[in-house]
């Protein structure tokens, strides 16, 4: 069974208040479990992060490098890749990533990616892909 059971429609913007429809490069394709519970996320967080992929097109998936099987291409979308956001408390964002990757876990998260250039990857569908795993990519994604 997929974590999300419908896509994002209009309205169901107004109550994800840490996220903006602006922020997802298709907003209409992502789950709406599971932009609540990353709502939740980024609040349990209570730092900053942005996201730097959402939902993508298989061409564009293609074009990125993303795997053949990327939970990025699935509709409704449970993934999304989060980037980057230095502070000055946290320049190196060494605190931010284990927060968000602390809290994803304890929050039902199996499936986190860790790539080289500090972003990380949250997908919520372990039910249709290996499971409880966390990678890492020591390539330029």
């Amino acid at each position: 069974m997929n974590f999300s059971t419908r896509c994002m429609q209009a309205d169901d913007w107004t109550k994800i208040s840490s996220f903006s429809l602006h922020e997802f490069s298709h907003p209409s394709f992502m789950g709406f479990e599971f932009m609540q519970w990353l709502d939740t996320l980024r609040k349990k967080c209570g730092i900053p992060f942005w996201i730097t992929s959402s939902y993508r097109t298989i061409e564009h998936n293609q074009l990125v490098g993303g795997a053949d099987d990327s939970a990025h291409c699935d509709v409704p979308c449970n993934a999304v890749d989060i980037g980057e956001s230095p502070r000055v408390s946290d320049p190196n964002w060494y605190h931010s990533r284990f927060l968000i990757v602390s809290n994803a876990l304890a929050s039902g998260c199996s499936r986190i990616g860790l790539y080289a250039n500090g972003s990380i990857h949250l997908d919520m569908t372990a039910d249709r892909r290996p499971g409880e795993r966390i990678w890492r990519v020591v390539g330029n994604i």
